[in-house]
């Protein structure tokens, strides 16, 4: 019989920054938990679509993202 093993969940500090073109409007901070940091990083993009600074009416909106363990 097989296990599977899941791999051990870290805490991840991940910054979100908002822009309108070259100019950062925002950003704001998630507390993720997750196997590596670049999951860590898809979960806070995932979460920051709900944020209010994720505005459709922002002319070139993009987001960018960086995660550190905690």
């Amino acid at each position: 019989m097989r296990e599977n093993i899941m791999p051990a969940l870290q805490t991840f500090q991940v910054e979100v920054a908002f822009f309108s073109g070259d100019e950062c409007y925002a950003s704001e901070t998630y507390n993720v938990e997750a196997a590596n940091w670049y999951s860590a990083e898809q979960a806070a993009l995932e979460m920051s679509g709900g944020s209010a600074y994720d505005d459709p009416r922002v002319p070139d909106l993009h987001r960018e993202v960086c995660a550190r363990a905690c």
